[in-house]
């Protein structure tokens, strides 16, 4: 197919107004339907062009179909009385759940409805853990500079 007529035509000057000599620029024939300019391009450089987007959307449809078997793996461990978090960041208790919603106590007397889909297992045990871990870095520390007190 070919686009000439999209192509910028040169332009000559107006009628009545002068002229600033003769033309001495040669433009190539609009009629060769694109056969002297490099605006087409074979299939097999629109192949080269097309295969690494295709990689990358074959790349991001493996990875998403992954994930979403991570998470349902992760939700199917969930029980009733279990911490959860939404991903607007409530926490609370999993009262009851099914394939599609999940009921929520988020305070005393306060129960709600969320998409299965949007709550997570909430693991408070990570920072404390980490915390503890810390103090006994620190403890660590202290006997240590201790010791090397008495010695020294």
């Amino acid at each position: 197919m070919a686009y000439s007529h999209l192509l910028l035509q040169p332009v000559g000057p107006k009628g009545g107004s002068p002229s600033p000599g003769p033309a001495t620029t040669s433009y190539p024939s609009t009629s060769d339907s694109g056969a002297s300019g490099g605006t087409q391009s074979s299939p097999q450089s629109t192949l080269f062009l097309l295969a690494p987007m295709l990689l990358v959307v074959v790349f991001m449809l493996f990875s998403n179909r992954s994930q979403r078997k991570r998470e349902a793996e992760v939700r199917g461990k969930l029980k009733k009385g279990d911490k959860v978090v939404s991903q607007s960041g409530l926490i609370g208790e999993l009262i009851d759940f099914d394939d599609r919603v999940a009921k929520v106590k988020i305070a005393p007397g306060t129960n709600v409805q969320m998409l299965t889909s949007t709550i997570s297992p909430f693991e408070a045990q990570a920072s404390t853990s980490s915390a503890t871990s810390t103090d006994k870095k620190l403890s660590d520390l202290k006997d240590a500079k201790a010791a090397a007190e008495k010695k020294g």
